[in-house]
């Protein structure tokens, strides 16, 4: 696996039902977040739950792991299997009259990184919300829109 540093320019590439795009915002602080999207079609080999290892080598300060989504949560010996024995991670069901609210508030805490299956179209306005609001609370966002 191939270790990329923060601040580099978007990416974006499409591979077996996958595209993936990631835009860091630039600032001078150490703890500037990030903003990658991830859509998924129907059938990928990728899940989302797979991604949360990802999230928890994104700092080297603990944080909450959060996976928002209509899904139920994972059980404890799965999370040990994905090697997360040790990293506190948190599933909130979501609907897509609340997904933004809940971002919003676990944004502001600035104590997690979060997994967002988005309900619903994301409009651009609501893109940009996210990605300063990660940017601010040091947070690293992936936002997976399903197809």
């Amino acid at each position: 696996m191939r270790q990329l540093t923060l601040g580099m320019e978007p990416l974006g590439m499409e591979q077996g039902g996958l595209t993936l795009s990631s835009t860091t915002l630039r600032s001078p602080q150490v703890n500037s977040g990030s903003l990658t999207e991830m859509i998924l079609t129907e059938g990928s080999a990728i899940q989302p739950m797979h991604l949360l290892p990802l999230l928890a080598q994104c700092s080297a300060q603990q944080r909450w792991l959060m996976w928002l989504s209509p899904e139920m949560p994972m059980n404890k010996h799965y999370l040990d299997s994905l090697g997360l024995q040790n990293s506190p991670v948190i599933h909130l069901d979501v609907c897509q009259d609340t997904q933004k609210t809940l971002i919003e508030k676990a944004l502001e805490a600035a104590n997690s990184h979060l997994i967002i299956e988005w309900q619903g179209k994301l409009e651009e306005a609501q893109r940009r919300d996210i990605e300063q609001r990660a940017n601010l609370s040091g947070s690293h966002v992936i936002v997976i829109q399903r197809r």
